[in-house]
């Protein structure tokens, strides 16, 4: 097994009482094709290795999976209020204020998106893939703070996790059809390479957040193989990486 590897923001750091990761492909015990943090229990491979992939992973946080919050994801723009742990059906976001909860996110390619807001303090994640960012997902959440929460969105802290970068993410007109073209450039007939970052990035801004508020990693998941699991490059046999966020209680 190789050293367990996660991925952590420099805008969360200062905030002790918040814990965060993104996971990687590094330091669990799956075999090939999901060698070996693969934390998917969809994705075909075993799982029980799965399952103790995941202790490894939330033991390294000092986090009890009893505690956890796991949406049932559908590329969607739901978005669902949480204060207690459990499964949430049908749902690609998740808000929440009570402490020693943990807000979770899988992804293959798709962006996980963080959200902390220290004053309340609030906490957020999200998925979105193409379709999310379709519906605008990341600014609906950002809209549902505001609006359900009364959030200050001056005091949002925002990170976005890796993904797939735009010069491997290849997409055709249905789906270049549904944003902005500056987002593309062409590569062939019907063909695009499109920047999903920028999308997501346009739609937290555009939602009232100003660049200083939002981190972002510009790994991509499909360029970096040791690192990530790609669904764009290793189709039915990837594994997923798994985001989580939040509060300890003092």
């Amino acid at each position: 097994m190789d050293s367990l590897n996660v991925i952590q923001f420099d805008v969360f750091k200062p905030y002790t009482s918040l814990i965060h990761a993104f996971s990687t492909r590094q330091g669990g015990y799956s075999n090939d094709p999901y060698q070996t943090l693969n934390l998917g229990l969809t994705s075909g491979d075993n799982p029980e290795t799965v399952q103790k992939n995941r202790e490894t992973f939330f033991n390294f946080l000092s986090i009890t999976q009893d505690r956890l919050v796991l949406p049932v994801q559908i590329h969607s723009d739901n978005i669902q209020i949480v204060d207690a742990p459990g499964f949430v059906n049908n749902c690609d976001a998740l808000i929440a204020q009570t402490s020693n909860l943990y807000l979770t996110i899988q992804t293959a390619d798709c962006f996980p998106i963080f959200i902390f807001e220290p004053m309340t303090p609030t906490i957020a994640i999200i998925h979105s893939g193409w379709k999310g960012a379709a519906l605008n997902i990341a600014g609906k959440t950002i809209q549902k703070m505001e609006n359900d929460l009364n959030i200050d969105l001056h005091n949002l802290l925002v990170a976005i996790g890796p993904g797939i970068q735009m010069e491997n993410f290849k997409v055709d007109n249905p789906v270049y059809r549904q944003f902005n073209s500056k987002y593309f450039v062409p590569d062939g007939p019907g063909h695009y390479k499109m920047n999903l970052q920028q999308v997501i990035y346009d739609q937290l801004v555009a939602a009232g957040l100003r660049e200083e508020q939002i981190e972002q990693n510009r790994d991509c998941t499909y360029d970096k193989e040791k690192l990530y699991y790609s669904y764009r490059r290793d189709g039915q046999k990837s594994g997923r990486m798994m985001g989580v966020i939040g509060l300890r209680s003092k």
